[in-house]
């Protein structure tokens, strides 16, 4: 911000633009990642996520994701939480961050100002804290396309986009810096490994004799969830055997009191599944 005297008195730009040399980029000193701050338009992750995949955000996973690549300094989230679903999500945001701000409008009038509150806090942190190096927005709308052109090519800021599959506008994904796509193929997974865990402990619990196997768990699975398919579920299983949370073993079931029969049992590290925190996300 410069001050120039005009006919003698002062004015204040707010756009004067730093000597080139001022320019230049600056690398944070917490592991050579550079300063950041990021905005989540939580609608827009949740509900997408609902409608498209019927799962919910993995927000450690994103935390620990976004992590690697910058150091994280501020992350404000954003919605509006009168809706009960999006009520019930704050504390699944509040572990990673205090800074949660309720968009409802309480004039009575239907009428969305998420994106404009979000919009406002944005130019504010641009316009005030020039030690940011980094801006990530966590939003697939397209009127988020002018913002990140201006921290772009005024502010000489870099720009990172989050987004979901099928509600992501192609005009922000090429105007940021770079985007990332959301869900990963292991949030998509997490969902079904919750499901498959809840069928093979309500299993031990009833204390069966009817051995749970692949099938009969694809299946169970399959009946708690609209979006699961056979195929889905059928991977998500494969990978948590591949890890070692699941074993098989073949056994002798007295499912049938005719005759005995041996099928390929399901058996679980409850151990090792607790500490995988699957089933805290």
């Amino acid at each position: 911000m410069n001050e120039e005297k005009k006919g003698g008195k002062k004015s204040i730009s707010l756009f004067t633009r730093k000597p080139k040399e001022e320019q230049t980029r600056t690398i944070s000193l917490n592991n050579g990642l550079p300063k950041a701050v990021a905005f989540v338009d939580y609608e827009h992750w949740y509900i997408s996520l609902k409608k498209n995949f019927g799962i919910q955000p993995n927000i450690k996973g994103w935390f620990e994701e976004l992590n690697t690549k910058v150091n994280l300094v501020e992350v404000t989230f954003f919605a509006d939480f009168s809706h009960k679903s999006l009520a019930d999500q704050i504390s699944r945001i509040r572990p990673y961050s205090n800074r949660i701000i309720d968009t409802r409008n309480t004039t009575g009038v239907k009428k969305d100002f998420t994106d404009f509150i979000i919009l406002d806090n944005i130019y504010q942190k641009a316009l005030s804290s020039e030690d940011i190096e980094t801006f990530i927005i966590f939003s697939g709308d397209g009127h988020f396309s002018s913002v990140v052109s201006f921290l772009k090519n005024f502010c000489k800021k870099e720009v990172g986009i989050y987004g979901i599959e099928d509600s992501f506008s192609r005009q922000l994904q090429q105007t940021a810096s770079w985007c990332i796509t959301l869900p990963t193929e292991e949030d998509v997974h997490g969902s079904y490994y919750r499901l498959i865990f809840e069928v093979l402990k309500k299993a031990s619990e009833n204390n069966s004799k009817d051995i749970p196997t692949q099938e009969k768990t694809v299946k169970a699975v399959c009946a708690l969830s609209k979006t699961a398919t056979n195929q889905k579920v059928t991977e998500a299983l494969n990978n948590l055997i591949d890890k070692g949370y699941i074993s098989t073993r073949t056994v002798v079931s007295y499912s049938d009191k005719k005759k005995t029969k041996k099928v390929t049992g399901l058996f679980t590290d409850w151990e090792k599944v607790e500490k995988s925190g699957f089933l805290a996300q």
